[in-house]
């Protein structure tokens, strides 16, 4: 049972004003080792994770909260059922205005963040690497996918967006609740360390030469995508054993990211479901 503080907090409370900073201040999010999830679906997906949280502000309006607080507890992971985070009511209209004004049932959480090292990376699954991606759009549809397809990790290069990023919580649905998410470490450090897990480093490009991405074994590879507007420099791609290319029928040059992350991590799940057992 999740009983919030009586009393709706206003605008100008500590605790409204410490929510908004970490919602729009990477540094804030990073000092204080703790991002923000917000909507019911992923409240509740927080509070049932082994991950702590530390708030949850529910917002109310004349006639009430505007969601049941017990529709948001899925119950505690074993262990944990002495964390219990301090509840909150906030006036509904302010707790929109500090997390989206389109968000039509303000309910948000600050979480833990999670502290994921190289250990965390499976060797024997294949890993996505987001190279220098931008829209925080993009990389939260990235890792929901990566781990959509069972992928064992997402790692993320410097020059990113910074994985906390409200915006890439939310797109990512959950996932980078779970996934291993490597953030912000330099592509060469990044392809150094993945060799060492004895994952071969394949890049999607955009070059009529290369390979089509269905010919390449991607079962327990790290594929490597590029930003928005460029893709991958020749200098990134270079870093790779392989480059691999997603064949056009039509006119357009390249797919969104997001879209040829897909079409990459799924040919990877497919090519492991069909994979024989060695001696088969």
């Amino acid at each position: 049972m999740i009983e919030p503080e009586p009393r709706p907090l206003g605008p100008k409370h500590p605790e409204i004003k410490r929510l908004r900073r970490l919602i729009r201040q990477t540094k804030t999010r990073s000092r204080e080792r703790v991002f923000v999830v917000d909507g019911p679906t992923l409240v509740a997906e927080a509070l049932a994770s082994p991950l702590t949280v530390h708030q949850v502000f529910i917002g109310v309006d004349h006639q009430g909260p505007v969601i049941d607080p017990d529709l948001l507890v899925t119950g505690p992971p074993p262990g944990t059922e002495d964390r219990r985070p301090s509840v909150f009511t906030v006036d509904g209209e302010v707790l929109r205005s500090v997390l989206d004004p389109v968000t039509p049932r303000p309910v948000a959480a600050v979480v833990e963040t999670p502290q994921w090292s190289e250990y965390s990376v499976a060797t024997d699954r294949p890993v996505m690497i987001a190279v220098e991606l931008r829209d925080p759009g993009n990389l939260g549809t990235v890792i929901r996918t990566a781990e959509a397809a069972g992928f064992g990790a997402v790692l993320v290069t410097d020059h990113s967006v910074d994985v906390t990023n409200p915006k890439v919580v939310r797109a990512s649905a959950g996932s980078i609740l779970r996934l291993p998410v490597l953030p912000r470490r330099p592509l060469s450090e990044t392809v150094a360390l993945l060799r060492t897990g004895g994952h071969r480093v394949v890049a999607a490009v955009v070059d009529a030469d290369a390979p089509p991405y269905d010919e390449v074994d991607l079962t327990t590879a790290a594929i490597m995508i590029g930003n928005e507007p460029r893709g991958l420099s020749p200098d990134h791609a270079a870093m790779a054993d392989q480059a691999v290319t997603i064949p056009m029928a039509g006119p357009s040059e390249s797919l969104n990211v997001a879209a040829a992350a897909a079409v990459l991590a799924f040919e990877a799940a497919r090519q492991r479901r069909h994979r024989r057992p060695t001696g088969a």
